[in-house]
């Protein structure tokens, strides 16, 4: 992103346009305000030059509508902030020439994803900087760096990233949430040929169904009641560079038949046409799920997995990464420091051993949230402290992957080897997990609440060659 792009925020609550404004400010934008709806379209209508609109949907005087069509007039993307979405007011703001939605509470990754599709901020990496993943932020300040690490499973990850990205392959990024599977995305399209292009991201499990084959394949004016203009699709919007689908794991099986064409005779037809309109876009998608499963289930199609996983990247949890944790952390130190203007100086030993010893059900996005939030609050120079940990790593029992409640445990005797008797426990609940399934992989990997890939992983790596069960052809 070139330097201060300017944003109109039009938005009566105060915090959330306080909020809005500060995040905005670190990603390098120039902003502006407007307290309602009358105020932000006399604005626009009067001239005010912008790049990007964010307006709240409800508010006094006059509402979100009234700043959509101001934009509309000036031609300029307009987001609709709001906490009261529903499908039909999604149809109507999409049809009306709203460029996305930003739901209510928004995090800060929310409206860096608003503004990297708008945008694209986006920093290649430096070839003097080969750890780097991938940088993001301003032009010329990169607000988060994603260490590789040296974990050999993580290397790995990232051998296959680069050996694909000078490729047109599609791949399929596998991986828990929080995992870094935009990041790696990124860098694919950064280290391609198509890095010059326009890297458009979609959450394909973030619009409604009625949506999203317009949201892709774009429109035609009249197509459907309110469309009162042609729309390009994102497709259209990454011609010439990459399209990057996330979650598809969750996209409904009627849109997935219309992608998989897509794919095979690189062409859109826009809903209310019948032309085909070629595309020169590489496509990159990723899950969190177990799409190999999904198919056994048929809610995911056998075609389209195939076309999708040409080549396939699994990243690994961080639980399955811990020896990189230091480096992780110390690249997010260096970074929260430089954001919020403080000089925390490390971590003491014993939060790194509470590291370590945490489950992070939200992986790296977990811990750079965990640093942030000690380094905000430590506030003066030194050393963060377990005094200064979050509850989540205080408690004895971590929370489990879906977020349940700690519950009351013993700490370990003085002298326990911990990593020898939780590895253990895991290899004690596998082995009956199998016995209770027949041998089933897929089954037990339901069961244990593993994706099946994760099960697969740790049983070769302590040399389990016992036949699978399960029905699908790789057993």
């Amino acid at each position: 992103m070139t330097e201060h792009k300017r944003v109109l925020i039009v938005e009566d609550d105060d915090t959330v346009r306080r909020t809005l404004e500060r995040v905005l400010k670190r990603e390098g934008c120039e902003v502006f305000e407007a307290r309602d709806g009358q105020e932000g379209a006399e604005r626009l209508d009067g001239g005010l030059a912008v790049d990007l609109v964010i307006t709240d949907l409800k508010m006094p005087r006059a509402d979100g509508r009234a700043v959509l069509a101001a934009g509309v007039r000036r031609q300029l993307p307009v987001v609709i902030l709001t906490g009261y979405a529903t499908v039909e007011t999604a149809v109507e703001m999409m049809h009306n020439g709203a460029a996305t939605f930003l739901m209510k509470p928004f995090n800060p990754d929310s409206v860096r994803g608003i503004l990297e599709g708008s945008f694209g901020i986006i920093r290649r990496p430096a070839a003097t900087a080969p750890t780097a993943l991938v940088v993001r932020g301003t032009a010329h300040k990169p607000q988060e760096v994603v260490p590789t690490g040296e974990n050999p499973r993580f290397l790995a990850a990232k051998e296959n990233l680069e050996s694909a990205a000078d490729s047109e392959a599609t791949v399929l990024i596998l991986g828990e949430s929080g995992t870094g599977k935009e990041l790696a995305a990124r860098m694919i399209h950064n280290f391609s040929p198509r890095a010059g292009g326009r890297f458009v991201a979609v959450n394909c499990g973030a619009i409604p169904e009625q949506l999203i084959e317009s949201e892709l394949f774009g429109h035609k004016k009249g197509a459907f009641t309110d469309a009162t203009q042609s729309r390009t699709g994102r497709f259209q919007d990454a011609d010439g560079g990459t399209i990057f689908l996330d979650e598809i794991g969750d996209t409904p099986l009627a849109f997935q038949v219309k992608l998989l064409r897509v794919l095979e005779e690189r062409a859109v037809v826009p809903l209310g046409e019948n032309t085909p309109k070629p595309i020169d876009v590489r496509v990159i998608a990723a899950t969190h799920r177990d799409l190999r499963a999904m198919v056994d289930e048929s809610k995911f199609r056998l075609d389209l997995f195939h076309r999708l996983n040409v080549v396939d990247v699994h990243l690994p949890a961080l639980r399955d990464r811990r020896s990189d944790i230091p480096l992780l952390v110390e690249q997010f130190l260096r970074s929260a420091n430089e954001r919020h203007g403080r000089s925390v100086t490390g971590l003491t030993e014993g939060v790194l051993a509470a590291f370590d010893a945490y489950g992070w059900p939200g992986n790296i996005r977990e811990l750079a949230n965990v640093v942030e939030r000690m380094v905000v609050l430590k506030r003066t120079r030194g050393e963060v402290t377990v005094a200064d940990l979050p509850p989540q790593l205080t408690s004895r029992t971590p929370p489990s992957r879906a977020g349940g409640a700690a519950g009351p445990s013993i700490l370990p005797a003085e002298g326990l080897d911990l990593r020898k008797d939780l590895a253990d426990r895991e290899d004690a609940l596998i082995d009956q997990a199998l016995e209770r399934t027949r041998g089933n992989r897929n089954a037990a990997a339901h069961l244990l609440g593993l994706n099946r890939t994760t099960l697969v992983e740790k049983l070769r790596r302590r040399g389990d060659k016992s036949d699978d069960k399960s029905s699908d052809p790789e057993g």
